[in-house]
């Protein structure tokens, strides 16, 4: 069922319109009716001599869902996307960890509320903000505020010249499709504490392990590299160091990946080695050895690489305890 799901999802990814939505939204319960009816009926009408015909209406299916999927979650095809009226000012909180480059911060909102003459209303959809802030008295923004800002956005632009990143792409892979450039005295800071707590407890304590980093490296450039490598903040990282790292081919070397929860989980399997002597011990350590993987996942952002090694290596310790068989690659 993998297959056609991911093809699905493709398609809706690469073809993103409100009418493929109406017709997924539409034809995706009908398909859903017949697969129960099929599933009711099945031994009366002796189903397993049309089992081609039931596999293929099945790999519809998923095909049908993995285009819902992908065009539901699109929030420029929402009624109510902020971009959809020319309102004055956005109500919105910050959905991501600022990042500062000399006098520019940039960060991720979500939009909650548009105001247009004096009136407000409820609407939705991501923006990406590049914050100009006053030397003289800075804003200081963390995850979760709440801010009122001057509705001034533009489209994200596509790439002009031949092989230049897709920075339109990029973004709208994570369902941003339009950024905005404001001044401090564009912006008020409402309120705190509006996001994940759980996210701003792990950023928290990312920054907490940041300043005691920056307190035991002195020389700057191995202190942003030690950072990204172990946390992946990447904020105090040159431009110089990257385009060094890119340039040799080893900028892979400086994303958090699936080889440092594999590290971690060696390096407590060992430590904890002298708990499998009992049943209660080797329990007790599978527990504690997945929970610091997760914490670790967390830390970090839940990037792809990092979630899925920790998805497989929760798998492996599992199966490792309840003694069933696997391959190690």
């Amino acid at each position: 069922m993998l297959l056609p799901l991911i093809f699905g999802i493709t398609l809706g990814y690469y073809f993103q319109n409100k009418q493929l939505l109406g017709v997924t939204t539409k034809v995706l319960p009908c398909l859903l009716l017949i697969a129960s009816l099929i599933n009711i009926f099945y031994k009366k009408f002796k189903g397993w001599q049309y089992k081609k015909t039931i596999a293929s209406f099945y790999y519809l299916i998923f095909f049908i869902l993995g285009i819902f999927l992908t065009l539901f979650h699109t929030h420029f095809l929402n009624k109510d996307y902020f971009a959809k009226k020319q309102y004055q000012q956005l109500k919105v909180w910050v959905n991501s960890e600022p990042e500062q480059t000399n006098d520019i911060v940039r960060f991720e909102v979500v939009v909650t509320n548009g105001y247009l003459n004096n009136s407000e209303e409820k609407c939705t959809g991501n923006l990406l903000i590049a914050l100009k802030i006053d030397s003289l008295s800075p804003i200081h923004l963390n995850y979760g505020d709440e801010l009122m800002i001057l509705a001034n956005y533009l489209p994200v632009e596509p790439p002009y010249n031949p092989a230049e990143f897709n920075f339109k792409q990029w973004l709208a892979s994570k369902n941003i499709y339009h950024q905005s450039f404001i001044r401090q005295d564009e912006l008020v800071k409402l309120r705190e504490n509006q996001g994940n707590p759980i996210i701003k407890y792990a950023l928290e304590v990312r920054q907490k392990q940041i300043a005691t980093y920056r307190k035991l490296i002195k020389d700057n450039e191995a202190f942003a590299v030690a950072s990204t490598l172990i946390l992946g903040y990447r904020a105090d990282l040159s431009k110089e160091t990257l385009a060094a790292y890119s340039k040799t081919g080893t900028i892979h070397a400086l994303s958090v990946s699936g080889m440092h929860v594999g590290i971690i989980y060696i390096m407590l399997n060992w430590l904890l080695s002298f708990l499998d002597r009992k049943n209660a011990g080797r329990i007790f350590k599978v527990t504690l050895i997945c929970a610091l993987i997760w914490y670790y996942s967390l830390l970090t952002g839940f990037s792809p690489s990092v979630l899925r090694s920790a998805v497989m290596l929760t798998v492996f310790i599992l199966a490792k305890q309840l003694k069933k068989k696997h391959q190690q690659l």
